[in-house]
């Protein structure tokens, strides 16, 4: 009967929320109502929910100037579950199908349930857990749509990528050596044999030699963790390469501009969530070409400390909550 529902309602359900901007204290487990369904939406009972860094920054405020919407906030923009309930339209899912979702920026996955859009949910293969599932759509998406869609990454190109070993980085080393490229790796020494592991050709210590200054020359700088800048690559880049960002500052998006006009570019990725692209990532990942690397996992309860750890910028890939 649910498929022929135009609305939903069911009863209640534990999310994590937050009534204010603030630290990670302000992450509280309360029970909310769930979500409602829409003619063209799916009903989740996650599984599983990743913690990405743009979760904190919504968390603190950081990003309150592009993301509308009252309190109390449910965060989490990634998760993994099985579908509970489709709304009217929806005619490529049904209720039992293992899925993946990305319901962006404005949240709602650290709770038990989600509503999201048909378009942001693909059928999850069963050979992948949910954890490793979760993990994947906004750091691996911004690692392929950057390298291939930005940086226009070809065989046998040579890519530098910074912060190798971060959530988007794990991801980047391995989509990279798989389109053929040359990969040199930049994150500490402790992580230099997991980017080894992933494909790593070159690996540089950010702590005692600064990438910038290398000899070598790349087709390629992909700054996972946008804590260089374009100014800073230019002599590592080709005359016709390109710098791309994950985060973009008010001076890159200027040179953003200004390289239109120039061989060397400066561009930076804002992930945009494809079912094309999700699905082409399960199936490398369901083939053993594509693994999520996961630092941790952590209760849903114990979410505020899952922030504090992402906030240290130390993670080895990524952080992904698991529900009760």
């Amino acid at each position: 009967m649910e498929r022929y529902l135009t609305r939903l309602h069911v009863n209640g359900m534990k999310a994590a929320i937050i009534n204010q901007y603030g630290s990670s204290q302000e992450l509280q487990i309360q029970d909310v109502p769930k979500p409602e369904v829409d003619t063209h939406d799916v009903l989740i009972r996650v599984q599983a929910a990743a913690i990405n860094p743009v979760d904190t920054k919504v968390r603190d405020g950081s990003m309150k100037l592009l993301l509308f919407g009252s309190f109390p906030k449910i965060l989490g923009a990634d998760c993994a579950g099985v579908v509970e309930a489709v709304g009217l339209m929806v005619t490529d899912l049904q209720p039992g199908d293992r899925v993946v979702a990305s319901v962006g920026p404005t949240g709602g996955a650290y709770a038990e349930y989600v509503s999201a859009n048909e378009k942001f949910v693909a059928k999850l293969p069963d050979s992948i857990e949910f954890a490793q599932a979760a993990a994947m759509p906004v750091a691996a998406g911004t690692a392929l749509q950057g390298m291939r869609d930005k940086g226009h990454l070809r065989p046998n190109d040579r890519v530098l990528i910074n912060g190798a070993s971060g959530g988007v980085g794990t991801y980047a080393v391995q989509l990279a050596k798989g389109m053929g490229a040359y990969v040199t790796a930049v994150c500490s020494a402790d992580n230099a044999a997991l980017v080894r592991q992933l494909g790593a050709d070159v690996v540089i210590d950010y702590k005692t030699t600064d990438f910038t200054k290398l000899p070598e020359q790349y087709e390629l700088v992909f700054d996972a963790v946008g804590k260089s800048s374009f100014d800073a690559c230019r002599a590592i880049l080709t005359d016709e390469g390109t710098y791309v960002t994950t985060i973009p500052s008010p001076k890159q998006l200027v040179e953003q501009v200004v390289t239109i006009f120039t061989k060397q570019k400066a561009e930076s990725i804002l992930f945009s969530f494809t079912r094309e692209d999700m699905n082409w990532l399960l199936k490398q990942a369901a083939e053993g070409k594509l693994r999520s690397v996961i630092d941790k996992t952590y209760p849903l309860s114990q979410v505020a400390q899952a922030h504090d750890y992402s906030e240290t910028g130390r993670a080895k890939g990524k952080l992904v909550l698991l529900m009760d």
